[in-house]
């Protein structure tokens, strides 16, 4: 959660960069949440898929972060071009998918009204984003700023994991 506002005090303070530090905040918060998949309830193929395209999209994003500060063609072109574009697309639907089945399985009241809502949005934004790919346009082109919608699950995952009467789930 923390990406942005390093990110925005980083390129105040520095001016450039930023892409590095961005990268590098979203590589930290993948890898922790491929760990964190495993305190919620689900099933185990859940939280494995969870963890699974938490840890991968982690791998991609410090690839990304590593091909900015080096500046190497040929590791920008296998961050973005190879793993970046698809995969990492690909990646956070499968995550997307897991917080649904989060959602769905774990039915304390408290917290799954703040969850609904935000998997709503995200659905949202992802079919706009799939209604201009079809018309041959990007989420990036037409409206970038709706990519900040993508944060809303980890807001709602942060607040339900702070709920006092939650149960820890085994750890497998």
């Amino acid at each position: 959660m923390l990406a942005l506002p390093l990110t925005a005090l980083y390129q105040m303070l520095i001016g450039s960069g930023a892409e590095v530090v961005i990268h590098g905040a979203l590589a930290l918060g993948s890898a922790l949440m491929s760990f964190a998949v495993f305190d919620f309830k689900g099933p185990r193929w859940a939280r494995w898929m969870g963890s699974t395209s938490a840890g991968v999209l982690a791998a991609v994003f410090s690839l990304q972060g590593l091909s900015e500060l080096t500046h190497d063609e040929t590791l920008t072109y296998l961050a973005y071009r190879v793993l970046g574009q698809r995969l990492e697309g690909w990646l956070v639907d499968v995550f997307m998918v897991w917080c649904v089945v989060v959602l769905v399985v774990d039915r304390l009241v408290a917290w799954r009204i703040p969850g609904i809502v935000a998997m709503s949005t995200v659905a949202c934004v992802r079919a706009y984003s799939l209604v201009l790919a079809y018309q041959g346009l990007s989420l990036d082109a037409a409206a970038p700023v709706l990519k900040i919608v993508w944060l809303l699950p980890f807001v709602w995952l942060m607040v339900a994991a702070m709920q006092p009467s939650r149960p820890m789930q085994r750890r497998y």
